[in-house]
């Protein structure tokens, strides 16, 4: 699963990003995760409604891109974005949209886009339309930051450091249920995961298709299905909002809250 990992984790690392808080005199620390879209041509960051609880009140946040193109840290100023937080709360219900959307000014986006990539959700769901390549393997991932993975700062010639780790995590969804998706790890990762998923929510949870010949893997197409909410961390399964939600719930709201 190495080699097919390491095709994965590039894909999906152009989209995806790691959202964090600078804590004065003391670095960052670790909010959640996000994935780069596009909804109709408005651009920004789709993650989860408790996570954008918890910075839609800051002056900044911190956002770490995964993909190792240009400066993979940048300061947001929210002040010029604007939010919107469907059902979210401090407690876990099945039947709770946990969604969000920040819409990003078109600056701040388009410098994003020079060296990274928005998920056009138009085209996302016409991937979903078509059904799924015929004698393709497929798994599900995530991939976000992990704060238990995270290392703890320190200062390096006066100024702060704030290792922050992501972390890509594979599984298979072993349930669907009113647009909520349960998604178990592969056995063999088990032993590697963290006691706790904290800071992977948020993060887009993506099917991927590939072949598999001699040569290695080949990814044939990856498309967004949900956003990570929550964790069950006995099992170490974790709940999705699935495609329905997103596409019946959070892309009608965005349309209307923000028209172009």
């Amino acid at each position: 699963m190495t080699d097919i990992s390491d095709a994965i984790l590039t894909q999906l690392s152009y989209f995806s990003v790691g959202l964090t808080k600078r804590v004065e005199g003391a670095g960052s620390t670790v909010i959640g995760s996000g994935t780069l879209v596009s909804v109709g041509g408005r651009r920004g960051i789709l993650t989860c409604g408790h996570v954008a609880e918890v910075y839609k009140d800051l002056a900044e946040i911190g956002m770490v891109h995964f993909a190792k193109a240009g400066d993979q840290k940048r300061i947001v100023q929210l002040g010029e974005t604007r939010t919107i937080i469907l059902e979210s709360s401090p407690e876990w219900s099945e039947g709770e949209l946990d969604l969000a959307f920040t819409l990003l000014p078109h600056s701040v986006a388009s410098s994003i886009a020079a060296q990274h990539l928005f998920m056009n959700m138009e085209i996302n769901k016409g991937k979903m339309d078509v059904g799924e390549p015929q004698g393709a393997g497929w798994t599900d991932a995530m991939l976000g930051l992990v704060a238990e993975f995270s290392a703890k700062p320190f200062v390096d010639s006066g100024q702060f450091i704030s290792p922050m780790r992501g972390v890509l995590h594979t599984g298979n969804v072993i349930a669907q249920e009113n647009g909520l998706l349960t998604i178990k790890p592969k056995a063999y990762n088990l032993d590697k995961l963290p006691g706790s998923f904290g800071g992977m929510s948020g993060a887009g949870l993506w099917r991927v298709h590939f072949t598999e010949s001699e040569a290695g893997p080949t990814i044939l197409r990856y498309t967004l299905i949900g956003v990570t909410s929550w964790e069950n961390k006995e099992t170490k399964a974790v709940a999705c909002q699935g495609w329905d939600r997103i596409d019946q719930a959070l892309i009608p709201a965005i349309e209307k809250e923000f028209p172009v």
